[in-house]
């Protein structure tokens, strides 16, 4: 076995066996690690969610939120990670539904939104399923993802538990 079979990272590893070599270890673009960063906007606690230390997605360089918004995403989680699983087909027909968590007093309307993604060489532009979480009244909070932005909170929705917890909110 030459030195060409094995990791250059790792040499003790083949590369057959290697998940740096394969591309699946954590904190890869294809098995990325996420983790939240704590702050306060105008006094208030935020967090934001990291992707490899750095924004989940190079054009929205700041994916956080407050408490209800966490507090809606964690309401959520089962149709985000179901939405995260979905083959792209099964994105373009995901049903409209209103989920309810009557212990934190809030109903979020989950629908699918066409977001613009990229633009194709020719010029078009290419629009992907998203997201849209919207409360409903008495609340007005909204927000949208995408297929990483799913898989981000689903990943992490035991530490976004444990931050409201740290701040007093009922997770």
């Amino acid at each position: 076995m030459g030195s060409q079979d094995r990791c250059p990272k790792y040499p003790s590893m083949l590369k057959a066996f290697c998940s740096h070599c394969q591309g699946s270890e954590r904190g890869t673009s294809d098995n990325p690690r996420f983790s939240l960063k704590e702050g306060y906007l105008n006094g208030y606690p935020v967090v934001e969610v990291l992707k490899n230390g750095s924004p989940v997605h190079t054009f929205d360089s700041n994916f956080r939120f407050g408490v209800r918004k966490a507090q809606m995403l964690l309401a959520c989680v089962h149709v985000l990670r179901e939405f995260w699983h979905s083959s792209e087909d099964e994105k373009f027909a995901f049903k409209s539904q209103v989920i309810e968590d009557q212990r934190r007093r809030l109903r979020v309307q989950i629908h699918v939104e066409m977001h613009p993604d990229f633009e194709h060489s020719s010029g078009q532009t290419i629009e992907r399923p998203w997201l849209r979480l919207q409360a409903l009244p008495p609340d007005e909070e909204h927000i949208g993802l995408g297929t990483m932005k799913c898989r981000a909170i689903c990943e992490i929705r035991d530490d976004l538990r444990q931050w409201l917890r740290n701040h007093g909110v009922l997770a």
